[in-house]
């Protein structure tokens, strides 16, 4: 074969790693001169380091003298190729087994050689080969043992421990040893000189000593004896009394018959037991394949399960007909039972959620865990059907329930995005699921959304708007501005709640509900609070320095960034000369706070700052738990506020809000006055601290009056 039409047949030829040899006239050495693609990565280089390579160098110095031996013999032989297995050298000194085919090839064009090198990796063959030859090298070893005294013993009957015999050529007994007799009968006088080979055979069976004859005495005879006349064995192994025996006969030139009995009873068993462990060698591989298809904690499939069942779903849907939807689960508050009860409570969590969902969806739909808090459920729909919206109810109702961890109640939900085909390609299922899953969870949580075209250009909207936030963390965009809370008996600023805000380059000052939803979604929020948090404090130490008593700065964080290992140190470096104070929002709290969230608020409390339960009327605290946190302040949600000034029910119920915080000892800020009428009422109702735009809206420390003026020209 000349080189021209190998190199021509390569692509098609080349499934494994091709290199191409040339070799001067004369010389022995060869150089590399090509090499393709699969060789690159087999040997971890490039086409231009390996060019001019001697291919020898690809093997391991132990090899090479081989393989060169190889190459010579060829040669010698006038033979175009051979093949051999040897362990082959990567550019790292790292090494596997190569399965090598060296072909020569002749050049039309000049008396030069070449040489087309095939490598194939068997190092996982080789490594298995080993794996079994270690295993079996002890049975081997016995075998040849065996072999080797049965040659001896054929030459040393007498002295063989073993059962033999020996007949003559009419098949009448000549010799044999005790060994022999006994598996005969249990009579010692029971074989005579010259006792026939059929008879033999007849007192063994009438004995009972042929285990494979047993009920079948006569149909063996007949079998053995026609066997024996033919100059076989009806088998080569039997078992007599229990014990396996090989059959080993030798036909001397005189005509007799020699038979040896080799017990090879513990060498089967060692095959047995070898046997078996085979066998359960490849059922605990199965188990491993199963168990990576699987998610450990939950027992559900896993991202690789779903993308192999999703391809099984989307081949059968061309002959059935039905329609595929993905169903996109999310937990909602999830990472909340993380930080404050611990992973165990999150695991306990996972592992009802994923019964609640297997119990849910019949045996052809598919569950898988993705992620942390993740979950997609495959399911089968005629066209038009609501059997995949009807199942997101009924997810998040059963989700919604709140689940026991060591006697406490775990409250989360979940967010559900579906997506189905013909409305969206196969391919494209998961990912317009996780996008309708965005969108649920932007509208409120707890909540499905179905997948529609112009989610994508949401999709894409919040796309823009996350790079632009992380544009203006970069620019320092981000500033803090203040609001008031005043003392409405004298008018003057006790303290200012601080707010982030974005200045925008092109759209203004955006308020934190235009950037907030989108922040925490690319995780940057804590960024931004931190910078705020900074800023403010800076600011408030320049703007009121020399003004005597300092009025306090009030953060709102979340529940993530209070449980954050870090926040301590943070609030311990703090530089303020005033108080400063923490608002948490009231919607964070359980009615059950776990330790872990009452130690962090005291280890707070501790560092000198003041405690404050924001927006209290919007989530679920009760009297109980509000006792358990003993905040320093209560503001009330402005929504309770604002119908104050037109409802008596709603002034009857913030009146009572204020008395239940000063029966716990607590200040009570009213939040939502935003007019005198407010402001008037809030007074006859007896409350002294209040913040709304009635007093001033939120603007730059610099933008507010004098602190004695505020109020007082507020309510002229």
């Amino acid at each position: 074969m000349d080189l021209e039409n190998l190199i021509d047949k390569i692509p098609s030829l080349a499934v494994d790693a091709v290199c191409v040899a040339h070799r001067l006239a004369g010389t022995e050495t060869y150089g590399i001169v090509w090499t393709n693609d699969a060789f690159c990565q087999m040997f971890l280089t490039t086409r231009q380091t390996a060019e001019g390579c001697d291919p020898f160098d690809l093997y391991h110095t132990d090899y090479v003298a081989d393989f060169r031996s190889a190459l010579k013999e060829m040669e010698a032989a006038g033979q175009a190729s051979f093949s051999q297995d040897t362990l082959c050298l990567r550019s790292d000194n790292s090494s596997f087994w190569g399965g090598v085919s060296f072909i020569r090839a002749s050049n039309k064009s000049g008396p030069d050689e070449y040489a087309i090198i095939f490598v194939r990796d068997i190092d996982t063959l080789k490594n298995r080969e080993q794996s079994a030859e270690l295993a079996l090298i002890e049975n081997e070893y016995l075998l040849a043992k065996f072999e080797a005294v049965q040659a001896r013993l054929v030459s040393a009957i007498n002295m063989s421990p073993d059962p033999f015999c020996v007949y003559d050529a009419r098949d009448r007994l000549v010799i044999w040893n005790t060994a022999f007799a006994e598996i005969v009968s249990p009579e010692p006088d029971a074989l005579t000189t010259g006792t026939k080979h059929q008879k033999v055979i007849e007192t063994c069976l009438s004995n009972g000593y042929m285990d494979d004859a047993l009920g079948r005495e006569q149909e063996f005879l007949s079998d053995y004896m026609a066997a024996w006349r033919a100059g076989r064995f009806v088998s080569p192994i039997m078992r007599v009394q229990g014990r396996d025996y090989k059959i080993i006969r030798a036909q001397p030139p005189n005509g007799d018959r020699v038979l040896l009995c080799v017990d090879i009873s513990e060498q089967l068993r060692q095959q047995r037991e070898l046997e078996s462990y085979a066998q359960r060698l490849e059922e605990a591989n199965r188990e491993i394949s199963e168990q990576a298809l699987h998610d450990e904690l939950t027992g559900l499939g896993n991202r690789r399960y779903l993308s192999i069942k999703l391809d099984e779903m989307i081949k059968g849907r061309k002959t059935s007909g039905l329609e595929i939807a993905a169903l996109h689960i999310d937990l909602d508050r999830f990472k909340q039972i993380n930080d404050t009860m611990g992973h165990a409570a999150g695991d306990h969590v996972l592992k009802q959620v994923s019964e609640i969902l297997s119990k849910r969806v019949r045996a052809k739909d598919v569950v898988a865990r993705i992620g942390g808090d993740e979950f997609i459920v495959l399911t089968l729909c005629a066209h038009g059907s609501e059997t995949p919206e009807r199942l997101a109810d009924r997810l998040i109702e059963e989700i919604s329930v709140p689940i026991m961890f060591e006697d406490r109640a775990c409250r989360i939900g979940a967010s559900v995005g579906i997506a189905r085909t013909p409305t969206v390609a196969e391919s494209e299922l998961l990912t317009c699921s996780d996008i309708a899953l965005y969108k649920a969870k932007t509208g409120g949580r707890a909540m499905k959304a179905t997948f529609d075209q112009g989610d994508l250009d949401a999709l894409r909207s919040m796309k823009r708007l996350g790079d632009d936030i992380l544009r203006g963390l970069d620019e320092g965009e981000f500033m803090p501005l203040f609001q008031p809370q005043v003392d409405m008996t004298s008018g003057k600023v006790v303290s200012y709640e601080v707010i982030g805000h974005w200045l925008h380059p092109t759209r203004g000052l955006l308020r934190p509900s235009d950037f907030r939803t989108t922040a925490m979604e690319i995780q940057v929020d804590g960024q931004i609070n931190e910078r705020v948090f900074q800023a403010a404090l800076s600011e408030g130490s320049k703007h009121f320095d020399g003004q005597g008593t300092l009025p306090m700065l009030t953060f709102d964080i979340g529940m993530s960034r209070l449980m954050a290992p870090e926040f301590l140190d943070e609030l311990s470096s703090l530089d303020y000369p005033g108080q400063i104070g923490i608002a948490l929002a009231e919607t964070i709290f359980l009615e059950d706070e776990p330790v872990s969230v009452l130690e962090r608020i005291e280890a707070v409390r501790s560092l000198g700052l003041s405690i404050e339960v924001a927006d209290f009327g919007s989530g679920r605290a009760s009297i109980v738990g509000l006792r358990r946190i003993a905040p320093d302040r209560l503001k009330i949600d402005r929504r309770l506020v604002e119908p104050i000034t037109s409802s008596e029910s709603a002034a009857q119920l913030v009146g009572s809000i204020l008395q239940i915080g000063r029966t716990l000892g607590m200040d009570v800020v009213a939040d939502g006055a935003d007019t005198k009428s407010h402001a008037d009422t809030l007074v006859d109702l007896g409350f002294t601290l209040g913040q709304g735009a009635v007093f001033s809206p939120v603007g730059a420390l610099n933008d507010f009056n004098a602190q004695t003026k505020l109020f007082l020209a507020a309510g002229s």
